[in-house]
């Protein structure tokens, strides 16, 4: 017995020396709307709270943040966060309100609470313990979409699969189900979104019944029915436009070997159903799970050969007289400056002059003609630029930012898209944009932009560099430079409407 207590004490002294003697637990992951974010240092559990570096908070939330110690200052324009290193209290837009767990300085490297900050800024923030990662998702929260609907009040005819109707549409992602919601909904639906490993999140609200799930072949797709179940006034990611308002939406998928979408809609009101279709490109298992008012839908493994894939059909539809309309935005402008570069220029001056460099080549295309928010330095309110195209109706819109940081070291370039339409149309952007900058390639990446997310064509924002940094910022406001930019910008707009 002496033995084993002095072994038991030994072992308690070393693990006190030692604590990696017991293994470390594994760093979290961090998503946001189903991509996962890099972190420069690993993030970190003190208690129940996620503590992340500071430039999570910049680069992969894509905040403003001020440092002057002890204070952190974070903001997206609209709310303004004040942290205090050490302290469990902050100020958000000038009211004190109480922490978990106070941001920390580890190693030089500052951390912040992020589902704290997450939760300030409008995102909600869930914990996945099976897989150690912290999920996020944006609300849609200046302009929630009406509870009822514009709809006939009738049932949508449920589709035996064959024809691709199973989300109660002949033409799936394009329209069919019904906005009217039910009075036997116990639940709402709050988000859709992919983690990019094969598990697909549907946070809720309320309680519903079990949820029923059917496998369908040719093609293959995988059904799953929320009965008692109606969409949340801020579900995000959004739905696709239609003209009978109908709540219909999906997210493309490229990076699993089976999964290629999930689309979703309000698929019956008699009883209120949301149904959520995984497509598939071959037989494949799954499970599905209910649990902390999270349904999880997870991909497994592949039981079956892959089919061919269905015919791509064109990127848009040509407008009557001919042409693609598209609508060129120069970030910014008037009382609006943007990001201020290390040089002193502004950045609502690269944006109208890329802008102009691409409108003057795509004058000189028979087949596309652009149109802009602004054509000198003027403000124009987000809204308006998006009701500006909506209004023509145009066939693409771009955005064009430059980017800041609060290190010197951050540089690249970044495309955003929000809508699934819009991201097919945001990957050939971003491969030609990082061609015409030469920088560093950040990536494809959702944002959750007024002027991406309320326009009703493929949509998409470019950051073309990193004013903050001097290498970034010599190549955007380089006259030659912008020059081949513009080019490949026009390169890209012709590559995706398969235009020679």
């Amino acid at each position: 017995m002496k033995k084993f207590v002095t072994a038991v004490l030994l072992m308690s002294f070393l693990i006190t020396l030692f604590p990696g003697l017991v293994g470390a637990a594994e760093a979290p992951k961090l998503y946001l709307n189903g991509k996962q974010l890099s972190s420069s240092a690993d993030p970190k559990i003190v208690g129940s709270s996620t503590l992340v570096p500071i430039r999570t908070v910049t680069e992969g939330l894509g905040y403003d943040v001020d440092w002057t110690s002890p204070n952190v200052t974070i903001s997206n324009g609209e709310t303004i966060v004040v942290l205090t290193i050490g302290s469990k209290k902050a100020v958000v837009n000038d009211r004190e309100v109480g922490l978990e767990a106070p941001a920390a300085i580890t190693n030089g490297v500052t951390f912040v609470p992020l589902r704290f900050v997450g939760e300030q800024f409008g995102l909600d923030v869930y914990w996945d313990a099976e897989t150690r990662a912290v999920h996020m998702y944006s609300k849609l929260v200046d302009n929630p979409p009406p509870a009822g609907g514009s709809g006939d009040g009738g049932t949508s005819a449920p589709g035996d699969g064959s024809d691709g109707s199973d989300t109660g549409s002949p033409d799936p992602g394009n329209g069919g189900g019904t906005t009217i919601p039910s009075t036997d909904e116990t639940a709402l639906l709050k988000s859709i979104t992919y983690d990019g490993l094969g598990s697909i999140y549907l946070p809720y609200e309320g309680d519903f019944g079990d949820a029923t799930t059917q496998v369908l072949h040719d093609p293959e797709r995988i059904v799953v029915d929320l009965p008692a179940m109606n969409f949340d006034p801020y579900f995000t990611p959004g739905f696709i436009p239609a003209g009978n308002g109908a709540k219909t939406g999906e997210i493309v998928i490229d990076s699993h070997p089976t999964l290629s979408k999930v689309r979703y809609s309000y698929y019956s009101d008699e009883p209120s159903t949301v149904r959520v279709v995984l497509d598939l490109a071959a037989p494949t298992n799954y499970k599905v799970t209910d649990e902390d008012h999270v349904v999880r839908i997870d991909v497994l493994e592949q039981t079956g050969p892959i089919v061919d894939p269905p015919p791509a059909t064109d990127p848009g539809t040509t407008p009557n007289d001919g042409l693609f309309k598209v609508v060129l935005d120069a970030g910014h402008g008037g009382k609006d400056p943007g990001a201020s570069s290390v040089n002193g220029r502004k950045e609502k001056e690269y944006n109208l002059a890329i802008t102009l460099k691409v409108k003057a080549l795509l004058d000189k295309e028979p087949k596309i003609k652009p149109y802009l928010t602004r054509s000198d330095d003027t403000f124009v309110e987000l809204a308006d630029r998006a009701k500006y195209a909506n209004n023509l109706p145009a066939d693409l819109f771009i955005s064009f930012h430059a980017n800041m940081a609060t290190t010197a070291t951050a540089s690249g370039s970044e495309t955003y898209y929000w809508r699934s339409d819009s991201l097919a149309f945001a990957k050939v952007m971003h491969k030609h944009l990082v061609a015409g900058t030469g920088l560093n390639d950040r990536g494809v990446r959702t944002g959750n932009y007024h002027v991406i997310r309320e326009t009703t064509m493929p949509a998409i924002l470019l950051e073309a560099g990193y004013l903050s940094n001097s290498g970034d910022s010599a190549v955007l406001y380089n006259s030659a430079k912008q020059d081949k930019i513009a080019q490949e910008i026009v390169a890209g707009i012709k590559e995706y409407l398969r235009i020679s």
